[in-house]
């Protein structure tokens, strides 16, 4: 088991090492965090695609850090909601397995239509606390990143 964790550590090491600037990895590691916890399931690689591509991002890394990521967006899920709904001013219902379960029971289409409306709180919610939230992260990052690039540059002059 821990070599499989020491293997799967220099896999995301020697993705890091790319070459990729300091910037460009802050970058991607945020963008890949904020689409990891967007309140939609299953759209995260295509998006990620979307957005690596036309930008020259790491997208290895991002889709390696997305998927370490993930499991955030089930913490994260609730509060979104719940934010959203503050902001709308209404409540919500549908946020227990029973409570959808019944629902389905009963209508369908209305069923959909409630859970579209939780869905559009959890992307308000997201919106307001990730957006911003993921430009600090950034300019954390890239400070680090740059510190330590900086480091290996000096390292690599006095050998």
């Amino acid at each position: 088991m821990k070599s499989k964790l020491v293997k799967l550590w220099n896999t995301f090491k020697t993705l890091l090492k790319q070459g990729l600037a300091p910037k460009q990895l802050a970058m991607s590691l945020v963008i890949s965090t904020l689409v990891s916890i967007f309140p939609m399931f299953g759209v995260s690689t295509i998006v990620l695609t979307c957005i690596a591509l036309p930008f020259r991002l790491n997208l290895p890394i991002m889709i390696a850090f997305s998927y370490i990521i993930e499991p955030l967006k089930f913490l994260v899920l609730i509060p979104f909601i719940n934010l959203g709904a503050m902001v709308f001013g209404t409540e919500h219902t549908l946020l227990t397995f029973e409570a959808i379960k019944a629902s389905y029971e009963l209508s369908f289409f209305n069923t959909i239509k409630t859970l579209s409306y939780e869905l559009l709180c959890g992307f308000v919610g997201w919106t307001l606390t990730a957006i911003p939230s993921g430009i600090i992260f950034f300019f954390f990052l890239k400070v680090i990143l740059t510190y330590f690039d900086k480091l290996k540059t000096n390292q690599l002059t006095t050998k």
